[in-house]
């Protein structure tokens, strides 16, 4: 129901454009034209009762019914109609239909043509041809007796005419030239058609409308079987049921947060700072220090809000921030912040001398000096030289030293880790951290991807601190994100410092 309330105006262009192309077809059909006669079938034994004989009726209405309809379609008539009117008995034939009804006595035989003057005279001839047709079948009859009368009269001598036969034959012929006289083929027409003055095929308006309602109806289905098959997660409502955990950062589409100068819109600092509030506030029980960033699939965006958290946790604590990239298969934290990779992680964690002096020595801080109010700077261990086996350096002893280390040197760690629903590599980490935020990109992300990561993380007893929605697109329901507006902060200067509409302009974007 929600995908089709969000492509509503999919579902009415296709019935528009169903509508049209149904009203425009049907327009272009060649108008056909069609006029109505009757015909009533009289009784079988309406010759007797002229005569005033007293008759038995033992026919069945059901099969006089079905014979004269039989006799009606005889191809015999359409001749004897083409032959009228002069034209093909194809044609005759093809615009010619009749009713159906046992029932009744009356048939309507209706023709249907391109010219609504030959329509009507089809109908009208086809109903008289058919009597004469009957009658004249009827009177070939009729004279074959009287013929065969007059054989048997000619036969009697003449001095017998007047005997019992020859009177019997007599009255038996004139009774015959009485039906004679009086035949009708047992049917009359009871409606002649007229010329019709409109149309009765094509319907555009109509035709249109039906296409109007099947389109809406395909394009509804249509949007809806798409949406069943798009597994891409689409709402934050779709996130937190996903992985049952809260959305604890909403981060805008951006170019704008890449680079150590990056420092993006108002919006975009609030939803970082949003973020880092959250974790700090997660549990009054629990201190929040160590940090894990993964998600489902690469390309989520992860690396990118690890590194904007950190900055917003320096900016906005003023305290100590490290930033571990623990992608050893692709790390991309060196070309963000415009550092060489090498050394780093790999190299602390594969040599044996002292820790907290190789750390010092490791340890990058992102120059932020282009930042006229620039804020505390955190330091980042990239993830150095490509190991050959990240699984074993990451689940080592030593990296479980680094990160108590850390915890205790710094007042937040936050680990950029591989994505745990592609590689196992971070999976060690999992519970030597605080906990787990999880990215997830919008429009990109596939929610059966997120449900086997649950899985997962719930199979390894994670703590989930919640979910950051990379790629969010705001609406008029999302207060949070209309709230600052663009500009907020531009507006209002910094204590000791001058407006950020004084600041020099960013060379990274």
């Amino acid at each position: 129901m929600a995908a089709l309330l969000r492509r509503w105006w999919v579902i009415v262009l296709v019935g528009l454009i169903a509508g049209a192309v149904a009203y425009e077809l049907s327009n272009r059909q060649t108008k056909q034209y069609q006029a109505s006669s009757s015909l009533l079938f009289l009784t079988s034994n309406l010759d007797q009762e002229l005569l005033g004989k007293s008759v038995v009726d033992t026919t069945d209405p059901t099969r006089d019914a079905a014979t004269n309809q039989a006799l009606v379609e005889l191809p015999t008539v359409a001749r004897l109609v083409a032959q009228r009117l002069h034209i093909s008995s194809g044609r005759v034939l093809s615009d010619v239909s009749f009713g159906s009804d046992a029932s009744s006595d009356v048939l309507p035989v209706t023709a249907t043509d391109e010219n609504p003057v030959m329509a009507a005279r089809i109908a009208n001839a086809y109903v008289q041809e058919y009597i004469v047709f009957r009658k004249t079948a009827a009177l070939a009859q009729l004279n074959a007796v009287l013929a065969l009368i007059d054989s048997k009269l000619a036969a009697i001598p003449s001095a017998k005419v007047n005997g019992t036969v020859g009177l019997t034959l007599i009255t038996e012929k004139n009774e015959l030239d009485l039906l004679k006289s009086a035949q009708t083929g047992n049917a009359q027409v009871v409606g002649t058609a007229g010329t019709p003055s409109s149309a009765s095929f094509p319907h555009p308006s109509s035709d249109g409308l039906l296409g109007l309602v099947l389109g809406l109806l395909v394009g509804g289905t249509v949007v809806g079987v798409l949406a069943l098959r798009d597994q891409r997660i689409k709402t934050v409502a779709e996130v937190e049921e996903l992985y049952g955990a809260p959305v604890i950062g909403m981060i805008p589409e951006s170019r704008t947060l890449r680079g150590p100068r990056a420092v993006g819109t108002s919006r975009e600092q609030e939803a970082f700072r949003m973020m880092r509030a959250q974790l700090r506030y997660f549990d009054v029980d629990h201190d929040i220090r160590r940090v894990a960033i993964t998600s489902a699939d690469v390309g989520e965006g992860k690396s990118m809000i690890s590194l904007n958290l950190a900055r917003a946790a320096a900016r906005g604590d003023e305290k100590r921030t490290l930033l571990i990239e623990a992608d050893l298969r692709r790390p991309s934290l060196g070309r963000m912040i415009g550092v060489p990779a090498a050394p780093g992680l790999a190299e602390l964690l594969s040599q044996s001398e002292d820790l907290p002096s190789s750390l010092r020595e490791l340890v990058v801080t992102p120059d932020l000096t282009d930042e006229l109010d620039a804020p505390p700077r955190f330091d980042v261990l990239l993830a150095g030289t490509l190991a050959a086996d990240p699984v074993e350096l990451l689940e080592s002893r030593r990296m479980v030293e680094l990160l108590d280390h850390a915890g205790s040197e710094y007042d937040l760690v936050v680990i950029d880790t591989p994505p745990i629903g592609v590689v196992s590599d971070p999976i060690p980490l999992v519970h030597q951290v605080d906990g787990v935020i999880v990215v997830s990109r919008m429009g990109r992300s596939r929610r059966d991807h997120a449900a086997r990561l649950t899985k997962q993380l719930r199979g390894l007893n994670a703590l989930v601190l919640g979910v950051a929605m990379n790629s969010f697109q705001p609406d008029s329901t999302n207060a949070y994100a209309g709230y600052y507006a663009e500009g907020y902060y531009a507006a209002t200067p910094r204590r000791g410092s001058r407006s950020r509409t004084q600041a020099r302009p960013d060379r990274s974007r």
